[in-house]
C-alpha cells in the first residue's frame, strides 16, 4: 500500500499541503479556525460530547458571516494533532466514520440540506499526519444552534464571526445583524 500511495502522490498534492501549511502557520483569522479535535477533550484526556457543540457553533458563526475553514486536528498556536483521538472514539475508528459523525452532527443542528449543500468536507495529510479541513459558504439564512448549560437547560443561540473569535450575540445585537446581513442577500 505505500508504494501504491507513494506512486499516486502528484504535484497537486504537495502544492495542497504547502498551501494548508502556509494557512496553518498564518494563524487564525475571520476566515480560518482551528480545533484541536471533534469529540476528544485533550485536558481531561477523554471523549466530551460537548466538544461537538464548539464545532457545531464555529460552524454557525462562519455560515452567519461571510464563510471560511475550519481545521480540525490542529491547535490554536499551529500544532498538527491529527484525528486520531476522535477516530478512536467511533464505532469504527477511521475518517469515513468521522464524516459520517460530523454530517449526522450538522444534519440535525441545520438540516441536511445546509450540510448537503454549504459545506466541503476534506481530510488532507498534513506533516504526515492527517487532520479535517472544512470549508463553510456563507449562509443564505440565518444559523441557530440549541446548546445545553451545566443545568440540562437548552437554549438557542445566535453567533457570528468577529476578527478570529466566533462571538454570540444577545437577541437585540442578533436581531439588528439579522436584518442587515441578511436582508441584502437573496433568499
Amino acid at each position: 500500500n505505500s508504494f501504491l500511495n507513494s506512486i499516486t502522490i502528484t504535484e497537486q498534492d504537495i502544492t495542497a499541503q504547502t498551501d494548508i501549511m502556509d494557512m496553518i502557520q498564518s494563524g487564525e483569522n475571520s476566515f480560518l479556525e482551528y480545533k484541536s479535535s471533534m469529540r476528544w477533550n485533550w485536558r481531561e484526556n477523554k471523549m466530551d460530547k460537548k466538544m461537538e457543540e464548539i464545532i457545531l457553533k464555529t460552524i454557525s458563526a462562519f455560515s452567519n458571516a461571510d464563510g471560511g475553514k475550519l481545521l480540525i486536528g490542529v491547535t490554536d498556536e499551529g500544532d498538527i494533532l491529527g484525528l486520531d483521538s476522535d477516530y478512536n472514539t467511533l464505532k469504527e475508528p477511521n475518517k469515513d466514520h468521522f464524516e459520517i459523525h460530523l454530517r449526522n452532527l450538522v444534519n440535525d443542528a441545520f438540516g441536511k440540506e445546509y450540510a448537503a449543500t454549504q459545506l466541503s468536507i476534506r481530510f488532507p495529510i498534513v506533516s504526515e499526519t492527517e487532520i479535517c479541513e472544512i470549508d463553510i459558504k456563507p449562509g443564505q439564512s440565518p444559523l441557530f444552534i440549541c446548546t445545553t448549560d451545566k443545568n440540562g437547560i437548552s437554549q438557542k443561540k445566535f453567533y457570528i464571526r468577529s476578527g478570529n473569535t466566533s462571538q454570540e450575540l444577545n437577541i437585540e445585537e442578533a436581531s439588528k445583524y439579522i436584518s442587515n446581513h441578511f436582508n441584502n442577500k437573496k433568499l
